[in-house]
């Protein structure tokens, strides 16, 4: 079932945020603006239970991300994953999937150093924007995952305006981060259930 059917669609994504913020006033329930097939339309999510959100794993995303590799003999791709694959072993810490309670819209990206980010390094970066409609949060990509930051840049690029989840290994409680501080995977939002107003 298409989820756009029968919805009002609009040509750019301040039309659709406008309408949603109306519809949200309007009926006390969160909608979102969200893009398909190059249009614009405002969806809000109904469910009372968090949708279980399919994530590729590993092996697919070798698959899935072979096309930002500036050249078939190049390794960044493998070495991401083997760079994820042996954290995730050697801090016995289990990866924990965000942005799945919600709409989260990737709206931008950029690279800063870490004393613009208030950090007391002038390392590199990858900075995303990701907002909900109604909250905007800026999730940072550094310190041993810096190296994979031109292909995670690329894989960003290629998510912005879409519906997305992200990875992290940070538990609340159990480091200095805020919950939605850090991330070392993205992954386009496949599961975004929408009904039309």
């Amino acid at each position: 079932m298409n989820p756009n059917t029968g919805k009002t669609s609009f040509s750019n994504k301040n039309d659709a945020e406008a309408a949603a913020t109306k519809m949200s006033r309007k009926f006390s329930q969160p909608f979102a603006a969200y893009q398909s097939k190059g249009k614009w339309y405002v969806g809000g999510k109904f469910i009372k239970h968090r949708p279980q959100i399919k994530v590729k794993g590993l092996i697919d995303l070798k698959e899935a991300w072979q096309q930002f590799q500036d050249d078939p003999n190049d390794s960044v791709v493998n070495d991401y994953i083997e760079a994820i694959e042996t954290t995730t072993s050697e801090n016995i810490q289990e990866s924990i999937l965000r942005g799945d309670d919600g709409v989260w819209t990737l709206l931008g990206l950029s690279e800063k150093r870490g004393t613009e980010l208030g950090f007391r390094n002038d390392k590199i970066y990858l900075v995303l924007e990701v907002g909900n409609g109604h909250e905007t949060i800026h999730l940072k990509m550094g310190g041993a995952f810096a190296r994979h930051i031109p292909l995670m840049t690329k894989v960003a690029q290629s998510l912005l305006d879409q519906p997305v989840v992200w990875s992290t290994w940070n538990k609340v409680g159990q480091t200095q981060w805020l919950e939605n501080e850090w991330f070392y995977r993205l992954d386009l939002n496949e599961e975004v259930l929408v009904e039309g107003d």
